[in-house]
């Protein structure tokens, strides 16, 4: 229970489900140090030794991108959104869920219960700083299942 509770819900874990030891579920942070010196814009992070060896292990299956590409954004949600979009812009399509938005975006009640809140007050302004400010151009519609649609274009190149 209580790993469900901050499992999902908490973005900066990694959920594992080993087949052996102790435990059929465990949540291991990211992080075990995060500091910053905010006049000199600098963040020195250490990460959880527990999971370097899956760090270390990454060679594919992971998304990329310039942190200039998304710098003049300044809503972490916004940000989040980018990076969303980021890992389908080969595609050019993502294909998700409100419930998904809800856990990913750990959006306030209003936007979870309410759709056209979430368009009006999230999505809309996200979309339109990353369109402006971003290489990305994405939009969206909502299919008869309600899955959310994105379209994503890369305008330095486009297919």
């Amino acid at each position: 229970m209580v790993f469900y509770i901050i499992g999902p819900r908490t973005p900066s874990a990694v959920i594992f489900y080993p087949k052996e030891g102790r435990f059929d579920c465990v949540a291991r942070p990211w992080l075990t140090e995060a500091g910053s010196r905010s006049a000199r814009g600098i963040w020195e992070i250490e990460f959880n030794h527990k999971l370097l060896r899956y760090i270390y292990g990454l060679t594919n299956q992971f998304t990329t991108y310039s942190l200039r590409d998304c710098g003049s954004l300044r809503n972490p949600r916004t940000i989040r959104l980018y990076e969303s979009l980021a890992q389908f812009k080969s595609s050019g399509l993502w294909v998700t869920t409100h419930a998904w938005l809800n856990d990913r975006f750990l959006l306030p009640e209003s936007q979870q219960k309410n759709l056209a809140e979430l368009k009006r007050s999230f999505l809309d302004p996200a979309l339109k700083q990353i369109n402006e400010k971003t290489p990305l151009l994405a939009k969206y519609s909502i299919d008869d299942s309600g899955k959310f649609l994105f379209s994503i274009i890369d305008k330095q190149n486009p297919v």
